[in-house]
């Protein structure tokens, strides 16, 4: 199990401000930290952290069910969160995933989708549209400010 990289990555994230972990509950504020947790795993697998995840797509984007599992395991056990090392492997890309992400949920469900649609939709209008389309509040200057981020930290790849 990775429950300790996992609770690395988490002291991480809250470290930079990016999450509490806070995620047990029915609040928004709950909500939000376990959406917000969910795209940040999706991303940082993307820069080399090593998380044996697999995400399927939903209404929020890329969800995986193990890493919920897992992240509400630590949160039950704040014995397995305080003894996680500090440290993250070094194959993480922490300057990359960093540079690459905003703490902002919509955007994190915006972009996640991207890269994640980017695997069958490689056409750059193809790609903006279909989540355009799926996207509840999001219009297309949004969805293509996002995809050129992406695009510039090589998360996307495509053809116009």
């Amino acid at each position: 199990m990775e429950n300790h990289t996992l609770a690395s990555f988490i002291k991480f994230l809250e470290g930079k401000d990016l999450v509490k972990f806070d995620i047990d509950g029915d609040s928004d504020e709950c909500f939000e930290n376990r959406q917000k947790l969910q795209k940040y795993v999706y991303i940082a697998q993307r820069w080399g952290l090593d998380l044996p995840y697999k995400h399927s797509m939903t209404l929020y984007g890329p969800y995986s069910m193990t890493l919920t599992d897992d992240y509400h395991k630590i949160s039950g056990n704040r014995d397995l969160y305080a003894a996680a090392p500090p440290d993250l492997p070094p194959e993480f890309d922490r300057e990359g995933f960093l540079g690459s992400i905003k703490n902002d949920r919509k955007w994190l469900e915006v972009a996640a989708t991207l890269i994640d649609h980017n695997s069958v939709l490689c056409r750059y209008d193809e790609l903006v549209d279909n989540v355009e389309r799926t996207k509840v509040g999001v219009d297309t200057e949004y969805v293509e400010s996002i995809l050129s981020e992406l695009d510039k930290h090589g998360l996307v790849k495509v053809h116009r």
